[in-house]
């Protein structure tokens, strides 16, 4: 059969058994997502942000979700959209791509928050302490 572009390739059976729960939890987290889980995360705009821009977002992320619509990032980094029931295999690098761009844009969102905190609760104390 080497050669022969018509023949065949066998995948393990494991391989999809895992791929079903992959999405699986993609499903629920279109259903979190659709709830409104990026509103949580977006729970305050920072400091020079609208309130309108997290909000923007969090009803972008809803509104998709609800369509049914996973992002996806390719490698030069544009991202894209595709149903849930089109994703393949082939897909998931790109999917993974988008997922951990939104975890590092939500943990600098969240690290640059209590970074000002942590100068507001400073500046607060100075004016408080006395002076020696």
């Amino acid at each position: 059969m080497k050669g022969d572009e018509s023949a065949e390739v066998r995948v393990p059976r494991a391989f999809w058994e895992v791929w079903a729960s992959y999405m699986l939890a993609e499903q629920r987290a279109l259903v979190a997502r659709a709830e409104g889980i990026l509103a949580h995360a977006l729970a305050k705009a920072l400091p020079g942000e609208s309130r309108e821009e997290p909000d923007r977002w969090d009803e972008e992320d809803r509104r998709t979700a609800k369509e049914g619509l996973v992002e996806l990032m390719d490698e030069e980094g544009k991202t894209y959209h595709l149903h849930i029931d089109e994703l393949e295999p082939e897909d998931l690098a790109d999917r993974l791509r988008v997922e951990r761009a939104r975890c590092d844009w939500l943990v600098w969102r969240t690290e640059d928050r209590y970074e000002q905190v942590r100068a507001w609760r400073r500046e607060r104390r100075s004016r408080t302490e006395p002076e020696p």
